[in-house]
């Protein structure tokens, strides 16, 4: 299940990616800690988009053992990057979009810490053994539906748990602050 919720994570992410592409390099730009946004932003989307297809088919390979494990080090260390990317932001105060979908959503912890736990789930994925083997269709079905729900969670995590502050124009009328004054009397 591990193994399917990153490749289904990453997938997803190079789907957002290549459906707005100028959201990751705007972000990258508004950062400024990357020289030229555009290539690096290139990069990632062919980097997630080539490990998930990759992981894909060495699901689906008969002896596909050797790219998964490429595949699932390579998105332990995308995913690791990411984490360690999005802290420097919020330790440099600079969060700004998190470039991660087509809304706009801020670098948060919990953008930090969904790339946390896709890293971790890669590589658990590539040191916990697999007790059932090969799993039958059924138990596929009840994996690829686990991974699918678990993947959408970690995916919408950001966004479900953001909360933007409201702009205030300034206190209601007749709304009395310490110091104010009505009628020339001190309040």
């Amino acid at each position: 299940m591990a193994t399917y919720t990153v490749l289904f994570t990453l997938l997803v992410a190079a789907a957002e990616h290549l459906s707005r592409p100028a959201a990751l390099v705007g972000a990258l730009a508004a950062h400024r800690m990357l020289p030229a946004p555009a290539a690096v932003a290139a990069l990632v989307i062919a980097v997630e988009a080539l490990l998930a297809v990759g992981g894909i088919v060495a699901l689906l390979q008969d002896g596909g053992a050797r790219l998964l494990t490429a595949v699932l080090l390579g998105s332990a260390a995308l995913l690791g990057l990411y984490a360690g990317y999005g802290l420097r932001l919020i330790s440099a105060g600079r969060p700004g979009s998190c470039g991660c979908s087509r809304m706009e959503l801020p670098m948060t912890g919990w953008v930090v810490g969904r790339a946390a736990v896709l890293a971790g789930l890669a590589l658990a994925a590539l040191v916990l053994p697999d007790p059932a083997g090969t799993p039958g269709r059924a138990e596929l079905a009840v994996v690829l539906l686990a991974a699918a729900t678990f993947t959408a969670l970690l995916w919408h995590l950001p966004a479900a748990m953001y909360q933007p502050v409201p702009a205030t124009a300034g206190p209601p009328p007749h709304h009395r602050t310490v110091g104010s004054t009505e009628g020339g009397m001190s309040g």
